[in-house]
């Protein structure tokens, strides 16, 4: 991805699960087929090694093989952006080393996790890392699983400075996210601001966003894309009634009990099961994993929503 192709990112990037074989190995075949699915959905790229890719859970060969199958299977259709994050800066590096082996079209960095860093040292992580690896870098902001928030003045000022080209804020904070957007223009920093939000697509492009990156995305990334294909036109009407769609597949995330943001994975990975697309609901120990009855629910709730269920789960 040159840095005019980053400049232009936009659109619905799916943060891609990683499904795992029950003896706790990643199964690549799946993730193949999974990243082909919605490439043909008509998604804008691919997010590997997310949050919802429960990226924590893996080592570095691990990871570095999902960003390949994610890079070897999109065969330069869409862009992937690899989630190179760490508990800290060498870390980070080394994980983008491998990323760009693998062919990653760009990266993201969540502040370092275990210790809460202030503002200057994140200024001094996303530099060296910036410096180490030649790729477009975007701030991943998720305070709540990395305990620190990236503040306004800080991403304005990576911005600014060119260390990076955009953000992923995962706080469904729109106003956050207003003024941010307002505050890089006052600035005239360049910055791709994309939400990580469920229930917000249409609403997102309203305060100056150019996507979003919803972990829902892997079961109705259609409804996703309509969402913002038709409030990128201004037609509101359309927009509202996709997102309702999108909405209304929350209902699969709610089934399995568990750590909340979890089980809503498990919930992803059992629809994505139901429609045939993956070959197991696991997740990685000690992630509780669905058990049958609870995909067997997903998959009734999956066929009430409309999606192609080939079998029962």
């Amino acid at each position: 991805m040159t840095a005019f192709e980053a400049a232009a990112l936009r659109g619905i990037i799916p943060p891609i699960v990683t499904p795992i074989a029950p003896n706790g190995q990643v199964d690549l075949i799946s993730l193949a087929r999974l990243t082909s699915w919605l490439i043909r959905q008509g998604v804008h790229g691919i997010w590997a090694c997310g949050t919802t890719g429960e990226f924590p859970c893996f080592d570095a060969d691990e990871r570095e093989n999902v960003i390949g199958t994610c890079v070897e299977t999109s065969a330069g259709r869409v862009p992937v952006v690899a989630c190179i994050a760490d508990c800290s800066t060498r870390l980070v590096i080394e994980h983008g080393q491998r990323a760009l082996r693998a062919g990653a079209d760009a990266v993201a960095v969540t502040p370092p996790y275990y210790y809460a860093n202030s503002q200057d040292e994140l200024l001094d992580h996303y530099r060296a890392v910036r410096d180490a690896i030649d790729a477009p870098l975007f701030v991943y902001n998720i305070p709540a699983t990395v305990k620190v928030k990236v503040e306004v003045e800080t991403i304005v000022t990576l911005a600014a400075e060119g260390t990076v080209v955009g953000i992923k804020d995962s706080q469904n904070d729109l106003d956050f996210a207003r003024t941010l957007s307002m505050a890089a223009g006052q600035r005239g920093a360049p910055l791709r601001l994309f939400l990580g939000t469920r229930s917000l697509i249409d609403a997102a492009l309203l305060v100056g966003a150019h996507g979003c990156i919803p972990g829902i995305a892997n079961v109705v990334p259609r409804a996703c894309v309509e969402a913002y294909d038709a409030a990128s036109r201004g037609d509101f009407n359309v927009a509202f009634a996709a997102q309702e769609r999108v909405v209304a597949a929350l209902t699969l995330t709610r089934v399995i009990q568990g750590s909340p943001q979890a089980a809503g994975l498990g919930g992803l990975k059992a629809a994505l099961k139901a429609m045939g697309i993956i070959e197991y609901a696991s997740m990685a120990d000690p992630l509780r994993s669905p058990t049958a009855e609870e995909e067997g629910r997903i998959a009734e709730l999956a066929r009430g929503l409309g999606l192609k269920v080939l079998s029962a789960a």
